[in-house]
């Protein structure tokens, strides 16, 4: 399986300020451990992360710093660069969806999976989107538990 790690992802994983998404979290990277999924993210998502790290949570610049070091050792990682600006620009007036998530759905790969708990992107055409929780519970079921 491989899946476009959203920046809300990673964030409830460092912060793990909400246990229940905290636990799926850590159970969606622990099956990337085992290599069950292929995981990719972006710079954009990556300086989201960040951003939010410094503003919203107050962490300090070199504790960020150390979380994103960590984030881009994820065992396997693709980090897409490439956007499309132009197309970007088209969704965002289409839809009103933030631009900058509307530049992170022109780098999700066709057949990758955009894992996210921001159902915005619903309103996106041809985005597959699914929950941490989601994925989790295929593979429980795939596994027979």
């Amino acid at each position: 399986m491989r899946l476009f790690l959203d920046s809300n992802i990673w964030l409830r994983f460092i912060m793990a300020d909400d246990p229940k998404m905290f636990d799926t979290c850590a159970a969606l990277f622990q099956s990337i451990n085992r290599g069950e999924i292929t995981p990719y993210s972006s710079s954009i998502v990556l300086l989201e992360v960040g951003y939010v790290l410094r503003s919203v949570y107050k962490i300090g610049k070199l504790d960020v710093i150390s979380d994103l070091e960590t984030v881009v050792t994820t065992q396997g990682l693709v980090l897409i660069e490439k956007t499309n600006f132009r197309e970007a620009l088209i969704l965002h007036k289409q839809t009103g969806i933030k631009l900058a998530d509307c530049l992170i759905a022109t780098q999700i790969p066709k057949g990758v999976g955009l894992c996210t708990y921001d159902m915005e992107f619903k309103k996106l055409p041809n985005l597959t989107i699914v929950q941490p929780s989601d994925v989790i519970d295929t593979a429980k079921e795939s596994k027979g538990i």
